[in-house]
């Protein structure tokens, strides 16, 4: 304890920090309180750190002690003491009578069966026959289900009748589309690989429809296969985009895909195919309304390319001038903005 000033002495301010502690908590003894009160009196700023360090005092009082929630009689001990010895007890007791857990247990089991075995013979053949049985009837049933194969002739001929079926199709958890060569060949083919209950590995050239019709029910299943597969089937149906029905899934997926990667590589397989109708009305229909602006760029880049040279305003669709008028006010993109005004330029006559 630090030194505590005598009835004599007087408290200076550079001592009232060490003393202001004993004092708040009453360990002083009368007459270093009666300096202390002397001093404090006198003196404001003294005072103060009095005062501050008995607020202190009084926060740490309010607060709820640890030792305060103690079972301070150890009854909370005696009571656990007196649970446990009466747990053991009954644990010992029950150790002492065999009963029906004892009759019933594996060991008890397998006492009898290893003496049973041992000591008659002709009983232990027969046991093991009928396990033997059991196993391979339980082997037969485990055995997984061959895959569904459909498969191209070896002239590479396509299928003009689907062989997968709509339900098929609809079981079909997962997908996995390459490119592939078969032993033998230098012409690659594609393989569709669907992974469900009875998984289906579809192998044949692109313009197979077994393969098409897979290729294009990945690609506008978009909640149900992954990015990678919608992407990989896209490498393959670009090069059948002179196919009406695959040009009209590759627009739907330009449109409706939820990832952008896959609407950018849709309107870049449909690059060629600009004059169609509905790949025109998609590529303006991607540029107003897509948010993503890698899209609407690669939308644009596509209805500016495929302007003919020398064409006016009244000769073009007239929904592309009005969205061209719109990009160039209102898209938050600069080179929209940019190529759509030199599209309005081009229509115009180059004013």
């Amino acid at each position: 304890m630090s030194e505590q000033p005598n009835s004599e002495a007087v408290v200076r301010c550079d001592e009232i920090e060490q003393f202001a502690v004993l004092f708040v908590c009453d360990e002083l003894d009368p007459s270093a309180r009666t300096a202390v009160n002397a001093h404090t009196s006198q003196c404001a700023i003294c005072s103060a750190v009095v005062s501050r360090e008995a607020r202190l005092h009084q926060e740490i009082a309010s607060f709820d002690q640890p030792a305060d929630s103690l079972d301070r009689s150890g009854l909370l001990l005696a009571q656990c003491r007196s649970e446990l010895a009466e747990a053991l007890d009954d644990e010992l007791a029950r150790a002492k009578q065999p009963g029906w857990r004892a009759v019933f247990s594996p060991l008890a089991w397998w006492t009898v069966l290893r003496d049973t075995l041992v000591y008659h013979p002709a009983m232990s053949m027969a046991a093991l026959v009928v396990v033997s049985f059991l196993a391979g009837v339980a082997g037969q049933r485990m055995r997984v289900a061959p895959v569904v194969t459909t498969t191209a002739p070896t002239a590479m001929t396509a299928s003009t009748q689907p062989k997968v079926t709509e339900q098929q199709l609809q079981n079909a958890g997962s997908a996995n589309v390459a490119w592939v060569t078969p032993s033998g060949s230098h012409t690659p083919t594609v393989q569709v690989q669907f992974m469900s209950q009875a998984p289906m590995n579809i192998v044949g050239p692109p313009d197979d429809a077994d393969v098409q019709r897979a290729l294009t029910f990945v690609l506008a299943n978009g909640h149900r296969f992954d990015a990678t597969a919608r992407m990989d089937s896209l490498d393959v149906l670009r090069t059948r985009c002179a196919d009406t029905e695959v040009r009209h899934a590759v627009c739907a997926a330009a449109l409706s895909d939820p990832y952008p990667g896959v609407r950018i590589k849709a309107l870049q397989a449909l690059q060629g195919f600009e004059q169609d109708s509905t790949v025109h009305q998609t590529m303006i229909d991607a540029l107003q309304n897509d948010d993503n602006p890698s899209v609407r760029v690669e939308a644009i880049n596509h209805l500016v390319n495929s302007l003919p040279a020398g064409i006016s305003s009244g000769a073009v669709n007239p929904s592309l001038v009005a969205v061209l008028r719109d990009r160039v006010r209102n898209d938050p993109n600069n080179y929209i903005r940019q190529q759509s005004a030199a599209a309005l330029r081009q229509l115009n006559g180059g004013r």
